[in-house]
């Protein structure tokens, strides 16, 4: 999948695109909480994609899941 097509993935579960940059900074934990955008946090958690866990935010299993649907860069290729 190029780069152009990418930009043309529908989103699962409705996410707009900052809320699936949101998910994606959650899931490699390198983002501090009070860099996230927090109307993204706030749909994640309500939508219950993301929690509360001992180091901070966290993907639930339903979150992960979407994670995984989410389009990938092209030079990502190996499994996560």
């Amino acid at each position: 999948m190029s780069r152009e097509n990418i930009a043309h993935v529908q989103l699962p579960s409705k996410l707009t695109e900052e809320e699936a940059v949101t998910l994606r900074r959650v899931a490699f934990g390198q983002s501090d909480v009070r860099t996230l955008r927090q109307a993204d946090l706030a749909r994640l958690l309500a939508l219950r994609l993301i929690a509360g866990g001992r180091d901070g935010l966290e993907l639930t299993r339903s979150g992960r899941d979407i994670f995984d649907l989410l389009p990938r860069a092209v030079f990502a290729a190996r499994p996560r």
